[in-house]
């Protein structure tokens, strides 16, 4: 008989809305297939830290995991940090319960050492746990004592799990917005010098089987009641274009629930996105990032803004919601290049525009070189606390007056980003369902 493991999801975040803790649900289908039982404690779902240790009260696990989702808000006009519940969360754990505990997730993946050090666990994973968790509970099971530190698997030769959900947690995040997420694939080849997406998941795409995704989608819908699917893969559009073999595979199976995805503003095509559409593509997100060509070359996008332009018409002419994200303040940002990419941003016809100031300068990626070369941060500094690159020919105040000024008023322009929370909390109440935005385009 396997062990009995707790995994505890303490993400509190819910802008622009809450997303339900996926990869929980792919541990916990792993430790299932090996024998474990596992629960879900879902922090947000739940009632906070409060609840936690209510909870912890009345039952006891042999191993209890911990997964941290994000570091903190990573938005300069709103930079909360968002490890204190964990700590809290820790210490909660350390004095109702003997478990060992094993801490993972995306933030810790970025800064192991550092958290680590912070929480104090027993032992930590990067990347993907899947197989580490299971081999960590099979010790355990043997009557082995657990792995102290932190394992660094290679992030390019973790098998898929089969998703397993908790049904009490499942309803919270239904009631906003109806939304639940599924990954087609792992791993990213671009080089986007702010992005900590190769790092966490290896530099090369791993594709998930078309016709397993599919099976996956109609399965969550019908088990969980999801009205819609959010595919959360750093990218879905990829070169050898498994995604449109997911969309074949979806409309094999009949599927008429709505979804949305990131997609990068390249190499779309009329009968591609015609073909996902008939499929249910409903709404797309894409990583634009920049609105100028200088400023997409400094973040090393790989694409113009006259590609961007071109993908964008695709999907006006296809009545397919489309918005854009895009980062002012990035390498090679000035006067010039704000003016010149508010104007680009107006030719783009139908669309909702969400906007931050600045990037969050996270290790191991190029914009964490590009700071420390123009002396805005030093080498070996701590950046556990936010901290953000601006280009040095432009100011923080000169970007968020000229937005604001320009933007006022208009509901498909989003910044500061967390004015959106205030007109989906609005929208959730009324029962709307989806990522919301495409309500606002005009």
């Amino acid at each position: 008989m396997g062990i009995k493991c707790l995994l505890i999801s303490t993400n509190q975040v819910k802008e622009p809305y809450p997303v339900y803790p996926l990869g929980i649900a792919h541990l916990m289908g792993a430790l299932e297939k090996a024998g474990h039982k596992s629960e879900h404690f879902d922090l947000l779902a739940q009632g906070g830290t409060e609840a936690l240790a209510d909870f912890l009260q009345n039952s006891s696990y042999d191993l209890i995991c911990i997964s941290i989702r994000n570091i903190d808000t990573m938005d300069y006009n709103s930079p909360q940090p968002l490890l204190k519940e964990t700590r809290k969360s820790m210490e909660i754990i350390r004095t109702l319960t003997k478990a060992p505990v094993v801490v993972g997730g995306a933030a810790f993946s970025i800064m192991p050492e550092e958290i680590m050090q912070l929480v104090k666990a027993d032992c930590g994973v990067i990347g993907e746990g899947e197989k580490s968790l299971v081999q960590l509970a099979d010790k355990m099971k043997k009557g082995e004592n657990i792995e102290k530190g932190i394992i660094r698997p290679d992030p390019e030769k973790y098998p898929w799990s089969r998703t397993v959900y908790q049904k009490k947690n499942v309803n919270y995040y239904l009631q906003y917005g109806g939304m639940l997420n599924i990954q087609t694939k792992r791993g990213c080849p671009h080089q986007c010098t702010y992005c900590s997406y190769p790092n966490l998941e290896g530099k090369k795409y791993r594709f998930r089987d078309p016709e397993e995704v599919a099976e996956e989608f109609l399965r969550i819908r019908r088990e969980q009641g999801a009205d819609y699917i959010f595919f959360s893969d750093s990218t879905f559009n990829d070169n050898r274009e498994h995604y449109l073999e997911i969309a074949e595979a979806l409309i094999r199976k009949g599927n008429t629930t709505p979804w949305c995805a990131f997609f990068r503003p390249e190499n779309l095509t009329s009968s591609g996105l015609a073909l996902m559409k008939r499929a249910g593509l409903a709404a797309m997100e894409m990583g634009t990032d920049a609105a100028s060509d200088r400023t997409m070359a400094g973040l090393n996008k790989g694409f113009t803004f006259q590609e961007v332009l071109a993908n964008h018409e695709l999907t006006v002419s296809l009545d397919i919601p489309c918005a854009h994200f895009i980062i002012f303040g990035g390498p090679g940002e000035d006067g010039d290049t704000l003016e010149e990419g508010l104007a680009n941003l107006e030719k783009l016809r139908r669309t909702v525009i969400f906007a931050i100031a600045g990037i969050r300068i996270l290790p191991d990626t190029g914009i964490k070189t590009r700071a420390e070369a123009e002396g805005i941060i030093e080498k070996n500094q701590s950046l556990l606390a936010p901290v953000f690159y601006f280009s040095p020919a432009i100011s923080h105040q000169e970007i968020d007056q000229r937005l604001k000024k320009d933007w006022q008023n208009r509901f498909d322009r989003v910044y500061p980003f967390m004015v959106m929370q205030q007109r989906i909390n609005h929208l959730h109440k009324k029962g709307y369902k989806g990522p919301i935005w495409d309500y606002l385009k005009v």
